[in-house]
């Protein structure tokens, strides 16, 4: 079932059509959150305020296929309110058993290489948490969330190539972060 057709069904009085909606987003917006808030609890909150929020004004939805874009916004500021308040809560840890968007640094699977891959996953964890907001948000919303960059614009509210400015800045910090430290000699060159 399409999200417009779910929407309509809602809007309709089938209330229990909008579990559908929360179980086809639910891990999406919080992993966007999570990038942003920067833990895990407040992720969680987030998300679960965003949806409350989401399926009290679902009415002025106008567009109704455009559910996820949507919800998506309501997060994204959510998190960075959230965010501006408590800029002294992080959690880093991701021991929940949960998918995790580092995981993806490529390494083969011998024990060498998976204690380099760890090591570089905590590395580039810490140097992306470090990260100005600005720099860190586009970052998340590009790798994390893969959003275009028009679609990252039309989120914020500031041009493309102001989102292309950030997102090169913030990959040359994390280039020459992992460089100073060993990780990358060479090998982003074209980053």
């Amino acid at each position: 079932m399409q999200d417009g057709q779910i929407v309509e069904s809602i809007l309709n009085g089938d209330l229990q059509a909008f579990e559908l909606l929360v179980l086809k987003y639910q891990k999406q917006l919080y992993y966007i959150a999570n990038g942003i808030v920067k833990n895990q609890q407040a992720a969680e909150d987030v998300v679960q305020d965003a949806f409350i929020k989401a399926y009290e004004k679902l009415d002025t939805l106008k567009n109704q296929s455009g559910f996820y874009a949507w919800i998506k916004r309501i997060v994204i500021n959510m998190s960075l309110n959230h965010y501006d308040k408590n800029k002294w809560l992080v959690d880093v840890s991701t021991d929940d058993g949960e998918y995790d968007f580092f995981d993806t640094v490529a390494v083969d699977d011998n024990p060498e290489d998976k204690a380099l891959k760890d090591e570089l996953k905590g590395y580039i964890k810490l140097f992306v948490d470090a990260l100005p907001d600005k720099l860190r948000l586009v970052l998340v919303l590009r790798e994390v969330d893969d959003l275009s960059y028009e679609e990252i614009s039309d989120m914020l509210n500031i041009p493309v190539g102001t989102v292309r400015s950030r997102l090169f800045n913030a990959r040359q910090i994390l280039k020459d972060r992992l460089i100073k430290q060993g990780l990358a000699d060479g090998m982003y060159n074209e980053v």
